[in-house]
């Protein structure tokens, strides 16, 4: 890894500075620095962005992607906005997400952005500086590995040049698993010459799909019960989650050899949309077809999800659970168990009505597709004409109750739904406003929508994903539907929205305060003005920061969001929303957290 020195000279508006001290360090050693092996190794990669804030331990390191490789750097004005908007870069299909921070305080700040990319398994390179030597001393010293390990599951530190090829490998694993990676580079490391031979390992940020081994010991008896299952079915319902995203296209075969209507859980919203079998989201944040589909269903099928009681209440309260066959790599939850069973978590083991196959979706997907046009040569069709089991939520959500006061949520968002560019990408945040959101607003793709409030259960992190998934898709509108309070804990990145004049709407439903505590403490007899928490001119704070913004208090302006969606930079619309309207959803998520607890 020699370097003549040689490096472009403009870096944007900016000369690369460090040039001669650049040549006078390699003369001297005659290698490359382990932080400039780092970046080439990612910019091999195919990464062309850095999501960054800068401080004493990473600014050489950011100097060295810009100006020596001609990455973009995307400067954010916190650290949970850096890791936030490389988390929003991967789920909207940017590529490779790299994200770097400083020392101490700044890796803490990104902790909560973390845990929420590690709640949804988006692959986010985190480069975090480090302080020198391990020095306990110095002010910001933090074991870092260990800090990251508790909120992302992984990390490492170089502590030593000689690590460099394991660390990578590790970051690649990571990458390819679909879960963050923090390298922790100490200052001092950083500069030291790197090992001669080049990386064994540069940093995929491709997903694999792993198979897992129980899908080459198959039980054929278990397969051949699920096709028993599958073509003795009069009323199918088959739910695709996270794990099987690849497997789209094999699924909906499936299900027309079945006649089996299709949903998804919130994380592979999208997947099956525009098909004619399909019936939306699962769980409470579904427009309810799902779950009375689901509460009417003589089996399940579930590829690539737990059905944890989040994804699939109406099913766990069923006091008879129909027959289930689950495909996923994991091992069988207790949650799915029939009750009082406590058997191990073998790849087969298959308990009276639940068959589990575990392997691949799209492999098993296949074989299970295969068995049954071996039974049944002819697909069943769907019934068309025949009323349906199952009725929209529009009639249990209607806009109704309240005080009358400002616009009822369910009738803004639907204004906003019929207004929406076709193809959208739609990035939903907050608490309350959520459910009330992904219960309207009409995903397009796996890779076009996200709720971000359901990893981790936090707020104050949908603003930075929407920014990185405006990045991901340059020239494209995002929409971001969220609440006041969550938009007020990311309030710092409004101004790098400006900054790079991305084509972001946002939609705040401002309810002045946190509408699920409202409800929560109304429920229990206790103080709701605890929750009550009136917000500022949320557009005139949005004009002040460079972006557009504008205030809508009254149904009859409903129709001024169109001008929202079409201007060319960042808009944030303040929409008052009645506070009193109780999402039904509410209960139902509250229950399912309960049961999850247990």
């Amino acid at each position: 890894m020699k370097c003549d020195g040689a490096l472009p000279g403009p870096c944007g508006p900016r000369p690369w500075k460090t040039a001669p001290e650049h040549r006078e360090r390699c003369a001297t050693t005659g290698r490359t620095r382990v932080r400039e092996a780092v970046a080439t190794a990612i910019h091999d990669s195919g990464a062309t962005m850095v999501f960054c804030l800068m401080g004493a331990t990473n600014q050489h390191l950011i100097d060295d992607l810009s100006g020596r490789l001609g990455m973009r750097l995307v400067h954010a004005r916190h650290e949970s906005g850096a890791v936030g908007m490389a988390d929003g870069y991967a789920r909207f299909g940017g590529g490779l997400a790299v994200a770097t921070v400083t020392a101490g305080p700044g890796l803490t700040n990104t902790a909560t952005a973390l845990a929420v990319a590690a709640a949804h398994r988006s692959p986010v390179l985190l480069l975090a500086g480090d302080v020198p030597g391990g020095n306990r001393d110095n002010p910001q010293y933090l074991d870092q590995p260990s800090f990251t390990r508790l909120c992302a599951g992984t990390g490492l530190r170089l502590d030593d040049p000689g690590q460099l090829d394991e660390a990578l490998a590790q970051a690649s694993l990571a990458m390819a698993d679909g879960r963050p990676f923090a390298l922790h580079l100490p200052a001092d490391v950083q500069e030291m010459p790197a090992p001669d031979a080049e990386p064994a390992s540069a940093v995929d940020g491709a997903r694999a799909d792993v198979t897992d081994d129980g899908s080459t010991r198959l039980d054929a008896r278990a397969l051949d019960a699920a096709v028993d299952l599958l073509a003795g079915s009069a009323r199918p319902v088959l739910v695709a989650g996270r794990g099987a995203l690849h497997a789209g296209p094999l699924l909906l075969e499936l299900a027309r050899e079945a006649g089996a209507v299709v949903a998804t859980t919130l994380r592979a919203a999208g997947l099956f949309a525009g098909d004619r079998a399909e019936i939306g989201i699962t769980g409470g944040m579904g427009d309810g077809r799902a779950d009375d589909a689901l509460a009417a269903a003589d089996l399940v099928i579930a590829v690539g999800t737990t059905m944890h009681p989040l994804s699939a209440a109406a099913l766990h309260e069923r006091p008879h659970r129909p027959p289930l066959v689950r495909i996923d790599t994991a091992p069988a939850p207790q949650a799915l168990r029939p009750h009082g069973n406590h058997a191990d978590h073998g790849s087969h083991r298959n308990h009276g009505n639940h068959i589990h196959l575990r392997g691949d979706a799209a492999l098993m997907t296949t074989l299970l597709l295969r068995r049954l046009r071996e039974r049944r040569p002819r697909p069943r069709v769907l019934a068309v004409g025949k009323p349906p089991l199952w009725q929209p939520r529009s009639c249990r959500i209607a806009p109704a109750g309240g005080r009358g006061r400002a616009v009822h949520p369910i009738a803004a968002l639907e204004a906003l739904e019929a207004l929406l560019p076709r193809p959208c990408n739609l990035v939903i945040g907050g608490g309350h406003a959520a459910l009330s959101a992904c219960q309207v607003l009409t995903p397009d793709a796996p890779d076009r929508f996200t709720c971000v409030s359901t990893d981790f259960g936090a707020i104050g992190q949908a603003l930075a994903v929407a920014l990185g998934a405006c990045f991901a898709r340059p020239g494209e509108r995002v929409v971001h539907v969220t609440g006041d309070g969550d938009l007020l804990m990311s309030l710092a990145e409004l101004p790098t929205a400006a900054r790079y004049g991305l084509p972001l709407t946002i939609v705040v439903l401002n309810d002045h305060g946190f509408g699920q505590e409202r409800h929560n403490l109304a429920r229990a007899g206790g103080d709701r003005d605890l929750a009550e928490h009136p917000a500022p001119d949320l557009a005139a704070l949005a004009r002040a920061c460079g972006c557009a913004g504008d205030r809508i208090t009254r149904p009859e302006d409903l129709p001024r969001l169109r001008e929202a969606l079409t201007a060319p930079g960042p808009t944030l619309i303040d929409l008052h929303i009645d506070p009193e309207y109780l999402n039904p959803a509410s209960a139902t998520v509250a229950r399912a957290m309960a049961r999850s607890a247990q």
